[in-house]
């Protein structure tokens, strides 16, 4: 039975992390994709946003759609079409074609973030989510930074390649949850539509499910800001990296947050919530000012390292709130926060692609620290707000 239950929260976290894999792929490929496509790194750049904007918007009701329907179901649905979008991502003859594949991988992607989260809370004792979703945090973490790592070694050979891996990827650990879930029987909220309705109407009339999902769309925010337009800056003169040494520095993110996220799990369930959060910002605000400072390889990915760290950190927090402050409808609250904090990430390229035209990738670090600040404050109000006794304190009854 216990190996029954490792291998489901294994299925989980791999599901966790490939969907970053792909979506931030494209970062350390703005050189390459802009010979091959002859265009601009902002019209390259510009391609997370396809992916990411319908993977915030359909995420927004995908959640609820798996409290009705079931989470088996949504996820199949979420899989296939997410990996059918990689190939023809792969197969894009042009930029305008690659952006249509980009929106199809985000599309079946929102599937299945959201019912991953929600699957979780289903299957985790109490006393162990923040844990658990430390070490989603930092699955999914690694994927948003390892996605640059992979495809940047991969260039070397074609570009293509790293979405048909991505796509092969998909399959086999959907075919890991065929076999991890297959004798899970399910609860689904009865009433089809309207109950789908209702339970997404009820979510937002929650201030704590307002104020969290701020929070998360504001970390993303600032994250994406540095995320997005880095690879460009050290692919420029006088630093001039390589595609490869770029990936290696962007990778620097998802190693951290792999080794930290479980620990700010820990943090969660020790100190709290709140606290929690705090620590991780404050963290982040350090990664912020170190990449101000950077002038060199080490430099910047350590920088990174110190930014995934904080930013895993933050989420360890956040995802453990997210399936605690509405338990009853945990795909729903699930669907709402993802949807903001992948919205948040996925307007970052178009934010801030003025704000690094007109200055440099400097002020967008500085900006981001503010943001931070301001994502803290969303934190404590959704703590403030929140009918769970455990946000203030660990382990509360």
């Amino acid at each position: 039975m216990r190996d029954v239950a490792d291998l489901r929260r294994l299925a989980i976290y791999c599901g966790a992390f490939i969907g970053p894999l792909s979506g931030n792929a494209v970062l350390s490929l703005v050189p390459v994709l802009k010979e091959s496509f002859n265009s601009s790194a902002p019209d390259v750049i510009i391609s997370v946003s396809f992916f990411m904007l319908p993977f915030a918007f359909f995420m927004l009701f995908t959640g609820s759609i798996s409290d009705v329907l079931g989470r088996k179901f949504v996820l199949s649905v979420g899989f296939i079409v997410y990996a059918l979008g990689g190939i023809g991502s792969g197969l894009s003859p042009n930029l305008e074609s690659f952006y249509l594949f980009r929106f199809v991988q985000g599309f079946g992607f929102a599937f299945v973030q959201p019912t991953l989260i929600a699957m979780l809370g289903d299957i985790v004792p109490t006393r162990e989510v923040g844990r658990a979703m430390g070490i989603f945090g930092a699955a999914s973490t690694a994927g948003i930074a390892l996605g640059p790592f992979v495809a940047g070694y991969i260039s070397l050979v074609d570009w293509r390649l790293t979405f048909f891996l991505v796509s092969f990827l998909a399959f086999l650990i959907y075919i890991m949850f065929l076999i991890a879930f297959r004798k899970v029987r399910e609860r689904k909220l009865p009433g089809g539509f309207r109950a789908f309705s209702t339970a997404l109407i009820g979510g937002f009339r929650h201030r704590s499910v307002i104020y969290l999902s701020l929070a998360g769309l504001l970390t993303f925010l600032c994250y994406g800001g540095t995320l997005s337009f880095i690879s460009d800056t050290l692919s420029l003169p006088p630093l001039s990296f390589s595609p490869e040494d770029i990936g290696v520095i962007m990778a620097g993110a998802g190693m951290a947050g792999m080794f930290i996220a479980p620990m700010g799990g820990a943090m969660v369930d020790r100190l709290g919530r709140l606290q929690t959060a705090g620590v991780g910002i404050g963290v982040m605000m350090v990664g912020f000012l170190c990449f101000i400072q950077s002038g060199s390889f080490l430099s910047y990915l350590g920088s990174m390292a110190v930014l995934g760290a904080g930013v895993s950190v933050v989420w360890s927090a956040l995802l453990t709130l997210s399936v605690e402050v509405v338990p009853e409808r945990k795909g729903t609250v699930s669907s709402i926060f993802n949807s903001a904090r992948y919205f948040g990430y996925s307007m970052a390229p178009v934010i801030f692609t003025p704000v690094y035209l007109a200055f440099s990738i400097d002020a967008i670090h500085l900006m981001g620290m503010a943001i931070a600040v301001v994502a803290l404050g969303a934190t404590y109000l959704a703590v403030r707000s929140s009918k769970f006794k455990g946000a203030w304190r660990p382990n509360a009854p």
